[in-house]
C-alpha cells in the first residue's frame, strides 16, 4: 500500500526562520512578563498580607497571655 502524500509542503527557507522568530520572541515576552508580575506584584502582595496574618495572631496570642 503507497504512502499518502501529505496535504502541504514542510515548513522550510524563510518561513520556518520567521516561525521560529515568532515563537521565541513571544515566549521570551510571555516568561519576562509573567516574571515581573510574579516577582513585581504578586509577591510582595502575598508578602504583605501574611505579615498582617502574622502581626494579628501575635497580637491575638499576646492577648491571651500565651
Amino acid at each position: 500500500m503507497a504512502a499518502a502524500a501529505p496535504a502541504f509542503k514542510p515548513i522550510t527557507g524563510m518561513l520556518r526562520r520567521g516561525l521560529i522568530l515568532d515563537l521565541s520572541v513571544g515566549l521570551g515576552l510571555g516568561i519576562a512578563g509573567g516574571s515581573a508580575f510574579w516577582y513585581g506584584y504578586h509577591m510582595p502582595r502575598v508578602n504583605a498580607r501574611d505579615a498582617h496574618y502574622r502581626k494579628l495572631e501575635e497580637e491575638r496570642a499576646a492577648r491571651q497571655g500565651n
